[in-house]
């Protein structure tokens, strides 16, 4: 079994943080510095904020089947952090949604895409 590098947000959050949205940004190989910039500039545009940004995840997990790493942030912020991703990602994709509790409604109904839509593995939610 491979041992992760990473934590995913859920497990990095601090206490009593707001799981409201969250924006996954995907990455490949060749666009993995342009992601690693995207992350450091959302640090510092939102450092003192309800903004959380999580670590590199460099692989495939759960339904998504590619790197990527995510923020976090509360209903208030929604507008300010998904303006800031339509002009700062350049052309990777990202995937905006809703944390209901409900996965693949979060994933589907209550998601929207900046950019080229990633197929997610929508089986990872279904029992």
């Amino acid at each position: 079994m491979k041992t992760r590098t990473y934590k995913v947000n859920s497990q990095l959050l601090p206490e009593g943080f707001p799981r409201e949205f969250d924006a996954h940004i995907y990455f490949s190989e060749t666009s993995f510095e342009k992601a690693h910039r995207l992350r450091e500039e959302a640090i510092a545009r939102f450092a003192g904020q309800r903004v959380f940004v999580g670590q590199m995840i460099p692989e495939a997990i759960g339904p998504h089947p590619i790197p990527m790493f995510e923020i976090n942030f509360p209903k208030e912020l929604f507008t300010d952090v998904v303006l800031w991703l339509m002009k700062a990602r350049g052309d990777l994709s990202v995937l905006v949604h809703e944390l209901t509790g409900n996965d693949l409604y979060d994933h589907t109904q209550a998601a929207m895409w900046l950019g080229e839509a990633v197929p997610l593995d929508y089986s990872e939610f279904k029992s």
